[in-house]
This record gives structure tokens, sequence and C-alpha cells, in this order.
């Protein structure tokens, strides 16, 4: 080996690392966590958070008094200071609590056990806000699954979500181009989206392929990319406004492993006229069916055939970007949305 082929392979090395640890959002285990901790530094962490909660839950208490706040909301960690109103009898505040977390954070059956972790858990607040909005089925599946007593009076789902549909067109879509868009982390799914690339590209050399994010397996892409001489069909970039990429594609790829739904890419794909190809997971199927796209296993082959039906039928493959578009701009909207949220407040308020 060349000098400078080892010090390019411990550069590549070093950078992979280094986007593995600033891109990974996926966290300890808190029970692994527990058992490496000690106990001085369990009550260092405890009062440490308290206190920080309970500065930011003064400056929170100022205002409401001040405004005369009768209900806040907290959405994921948001919630963290909010729960000192929950330790009240009778509290000063109604409490809604949105869960939009289909990763789960910190839901623990036993939070009793980590006690020093009060502070970090959401489980508290699961049990004891006076409306839990969950933002589809599947998280309030989750979370129940878990052993997290959540009253059945206190559920609430929302109905959609939404998007800023004035960033999403539809463009020029006379070449056919398909796209991939999310973190880029290995629940998504991008090498088995890569593995189909490579399949299609040996039929179809005239296709032409996104893939757009950052993440932990961005070196892997890179790698695959090269190594499958398929640079020149495959455009891998992170984009800070995606749909100005979706109005020109005809199909969007969505590979969760966990659920697709309402995932903020795929709304903003279906308003730009994209037919979804989409995981059959979770809760997926409350916005893709047969009229705006295609539900598979995650597998390769299934994706490699709908792509495959999907390119041979270019009329059918607009009609559903169309169907989509529709779909996504009549049902998952911010006044939709509004209306659903303010019917909560409504709501607690009346019972207070």
């Amino acid at each position: 080996m060349r000098i400078t082929d080892s010090f390019e392979e411990k550069k590549y090395t070093s950078g992979q690392a280094e986007a593995s640890r600033f891109y990974s959002d996926h966290s300890l285990d808190p029970l692994e966590v527990d058992k490496r901790t000690s106990y001085p530094r369990k009550v260092f962490w405890y009062w440490k958070n308290f206190f920080r909660q309970k500065r930011l839950f003064s400056q929170i208490e100022e205002l409401r008094n001040a405004l005369n706040i009768k209900v806040f909301a907290g959405v994921s960690g948001g919630i963290v200071p909010l729960t000192f109103y929950l330790n009240e009898n009778p509290s000063k505040a109604s409490i809604i609590f949105s869960d939009v977390d289909s990763w789960f954070t910190d839901v623990l059956p036993d939070m009793k056990k980590l006690w020093y972790r009060k502070f970090y858990s959401y489980n508290f607040a699961l049990e004891n806000a006076d409306v839990v909005d969950f933002l589809s089925p599947y998280i309030l599946e989750g979370v129940r699954a878990r052993g997290i007593n959540v009253p059945r009076e206190c559920v609430s789902v929302s109905p959609c979500s939404f998007a800023d549909y004035s960033k999403c067109r539809v463009g020029d879509k006379s070449k056919f181009e398909i796209t991939f868009a999310s973190r880029l982390e290995p629940d998504k799914n991008p090498m088995m989206f890569l593995e189909a690339v490579k399949v299609i590209n040996e039929e179809y050399p005239e296709v032409k392929f996104h893939i757009l994010g950052e993440g932990t397996l961005v070196y892997e892409i890179e790698n695959f990319i090269n190594e499958n001489k398929l640079k020149e069909v495959i455009n891998f970039k992170f984009h800070k406004n995606p749909p100005e990429v979706f109005a020109g594609t005809s199909v969007f790829i969505s590979l969760q492993s966990n659920t697709n739904y309402p995932s903020l890419s795929v709304l903003e794909a279906m308003a730009c006229g994209n037919a979804i190809v989409a995981s059959n997971t979770g809760d997926t199927n409350l916005f893709i069916n047969e009229s705006r796209g295609v539900l598979i296993n995650l597998n390769t082959a299934e994706l490699v055939n709908a792509l495959k039906r999907l390119i041979a039928d270019k009329a059918k493959t607009n009609a559903l970007g169309t169907n989509a578009r529709k779909y996504a701009m009549e049902n998952h909207t911010i006044e939709k949305y509004t209306e659903y949220y303010l019917g909560l407040i409504k709501n607690v308020t009346a019972k207070k």
C-alpha cells in the first residue's frame, strides 16, 4: 500500500467516525447507563436537572400570571418543565402533551427505577397530563406496549399532519426521476433503496435518482455509489428545500422500518405530484393506498418490482401523483389541524 493510500484510508475512517458521532441521534439504553453510573453521579444528575427545569418552570409561571394563561401545550421535550403543574393540586394550568415521537424516547415501564432521570422522562406527563395528543395510533400503541398507563379518557389522536404547501409545485416530469429523502440512518433503509437503484439502472439507464439527507450512513452510501459506478445516475446531497427536487420527480420512496405516517417528506412529495412507494409498516396505510402509490414489504425484490411497474406505465404513475397531490392538500392541512387543536384547548378548559 502506498503512503498516500494509507493516509486517505485513515482520513476516511476518521471522517466516518466523526459523521457517525455528529449525526447519530440514537441514545444509549437507559438501563445500560444505569448499570454503569455511581450513586453520587445519579444524585448529581437528579438535582442538576431538577433545578434546570425548575428555573424554566418559574419563567413559564411568571408569564402565566401576567397573561392569565389557562392551558399549556408541551411538544416532545417541551413537556418537561410543565410537569411541575401536574404535581399541583389543584393545578394552575391545564396541560396538553403532544407526543409526536415514534422513537418512544425515554418511555420505560419502570420510571421509579431510574428516579434520577425523572426530569428526562416523559412517563409522568404521559400518565398525568390532562390530554395526551398522539400524532398517530402507532405511537399510542407503542407507548402502551411499553407498559405506560395512559388514561383512556385523556387520549386524543391527531386527524392529520400538515406541510407548507406554498413550497410545493408540480414541475417538468418529462424525464423519469425517482427520489429518496430522509435521515440517512439504518431504520430508514437507504441501502435497500441503493440496491434497487443498482438493479433498475441495468434495465432503465435513462432513469435518474436522488438521495437527499444526512446521517451516519453517508460514507457507506458514497462507497456504494462509487463501487457500483452510479455517480452519473444518482444525485446525492443534502438539500435545504427538498420540494425543489420533488417538483421534477415522478416517484418518491419511503422505507421506514417503523412507520411512514405522517412523514413530512412524504407529504411534500405528494404535494409535488409524486406517486409514493412506501414500506407497509405502522400506520403508513392511513395515507398511502393503491390510488396514490404502492405499499410493499421491506425487501429489495418488492421495491424493484414496484419501480419497474411505475417506470413502464408512466401514465399510471402520473395519475397516482395527481391523486396524491389532491389528497395531501385537501386532507393534511394546517387549517384542519388547527381546528382539531383548538378543540382540545376548548375541551380541557371546559373541564377545568
